[in-house]
């Protein structure tokens, strides 16, 4: 048996292209060559799961249990067999999809075998996430739609070579690149991996950019700090506690300004589409049910292209803030230790917070810059250790969502969130809190956790804050 390929660390570095009308035309048709193939290989391997999942070896494998040795073993069996048996493999898919880019003269000519195997195998995925129940449905894309191309290495079709882009053997793109970027400059130097050819729509106009898959790590402008932080994030607020500094801070605060105005933008919209389409709406304004032919005047697509402007640039905003954010942790933290929350609960309660502010995202960018510099980022279960309920002293008191502080009998009083920051740096390899060692210290970071408080009342007279604050 063959040695499986060893991975090697990645960063991605982002290029925009110069292009002109011609060029840009040829993209979109490149591009819509790849939905093409990839919604050929979604329909395919669609198909081959259905096929398998009305079998009847199928419907009794599902009914096998996932803790019994044996049922596992014999699941694993009969899924293999049944993979094998109708073709639901990556390999088999790829080969399906390279005979369709083959039958088509069209997208032979414009595609080359690299980037349809990646298609396939993109599609491939997506199914099987449906298999796996991870997700509710797979999703065809629409005509109009762009599709990445990225490649299997820098040798074939897609490739960069000293500031250009090559795609097959016509078009070459050049890369608008700054030479005093070190950042990039740095990327540069590293073996590129494969490329990737994505478009973003910014101000109504379509910009192509180039993905550089290099093989390394990013250049850091700093140096990670030394401390031991514990790190508290919610649905609106970030709480960060260290030996010299703490902090509570809005998460993601610019943020809530642009959605305030993408809010309006979807009012306005709403009133655009009533107008023009009185007849899909009952007399109480609720919207009749079956499908509908919809009417959009010049305004409505105006002001739809103002909402697609400015989704990006919420975008564009909260990557700037995460990755502000994460530098500032670093620069302050060699070790950070945070709750291990799932985001898909905080949805149901707090969906609109968590979906303008991502904190999920800014964890994994954490994450992946602390360890990428030697550093250590640890994350605890909330069952076993219960920040928010327990007390240095080994009292576990339930508090309300609205009580925003943590008052013991022992005396302690403490901001909620920063006082949960506090103990988060305490709880150890076995996922339990070091009560010994924060009552130890409790004295001298009861000073830090009092400044910033001080701090943040001292700024109340400037400007308002979230009530989830408690100031």
């Amino acid at each position: 048996m063959a040695a499986s390929k060893e991975r090697t660390p990645s960063f991605t570095a982002t290029i925009r292209l110069r292009t002109n009308a011609k060029e840009g035309k040829l993209l979109l048709m490149l591009s819509d060559c790849g939905r093409q193939l990839y919604n050929a290989c979604l329909g395919e391997s669609l198909k081959r799961i259905k096929a398998i999942q009305n079998t009847e070896l199928y419907k009794e494998t599902v009914r096998l249990s996932k803790t019994m040795e044996t049922d596992l073993e014999k699941r694993r069996t009969n899924f293999k067999h049944l993979n094998a048996t109708f073709g639901f493999t990556d390999y088999s898919i790829q080969s399906f999809g390279t005979q369709t880019k083959n039958a088509s003269k069209f997208i032979a000519k414009h595609l080359g075998t690299h980037i349809c195997q990646k298609l396939s195998t993109r599609a491939f995925k997506a199914v099987q996430k449906y298999a796996f129940k991870k997700a509710k449905k797979v999703r065809f894309k629409r005509k109009g739609e762009f599709v990445s191309l990225e490649g299997k290495n820098n040798k074939t079709f897609l490739t960069y070579s000293n500031g250009y882009v090559f795609i097959g053997k016509t078009l070459s793109l050049k890369c608008l690149i700054d030479p005093k970027d070190q950042w990039m400059q740095h990327a540069l130097k590293h073996r590129i991996k494969y490329c990737r050819i994505i478009k973003k729509e910014v101000k109504g106009k379509n910009r192509f950019y180039v993905q550089l898959i290099l093989e390394g790590f990013p250049y850091h402008k700093y140096e990670l700090g030394k401390e031991e932080i514990g790190l508290d994030i919610g649905p609106s607020t970030i709480a960060i506690v260290g030996e010299s500094k703490a902090e509570l801070r809005e998460f993601c605060e610019e943020v809530v300004v642009l959605d305030k105005e993408k809010r309006r933008i979807n009012r306005k919209m709403d009133r655009q589409r009533r107008a023009n389409n009185p007849n899909h709406y009952q007399s109480n304004g609720v919207m009749k049910k079956g499908k509908k032919k919809w009417v959009n005047s010049k305004g409505y697509i105006n002001t739809r292209s103002e909402h697609r402007e400015l989704e990006r640039k919420i975008k564009e905003v909260r990557k700037q803030l995460h990755g502000r954010d994460t530098n500032q942790i670093l620069q302050q933290a060699s070790s950070i230790q945070t709750e291990k929350l799932s985001y898909k609960a905080f949805q149901k309660m707090f969906g609109k917070s968590i979906g303008r502010k991502a904190p999920s995202m800014f964890l994994n960018m954490l994450k992946r810059k602390v360890e990428s510099q030697g550093g250590r980022f640890g994350e605890f279960p909330t069952y076993s250790t219960k920040l928010s309920q327990t007390c240095h002293c080994g009292a576990i008191k339930k508090k309300r969502l609205k009580d925003r502080w943590h008052c013991c009998d022992c005396g302690v009083r403490a901001q909620r969130d920063l006082y949960s920051a506090f103990l988060a740096r305490y709880v150890t390899k076995s996922n339990q809190v070091d009560l010994q060692q924060a009552e130890k210290d409790w004295f001298q970071l009861s000073n830090v956790l009092n400044e910033c408080i001080s701090n943040l009342k001292n700024m109340k007279s400037h400007r308002k804050f979230i009530s989830t604050f408690g100031v």
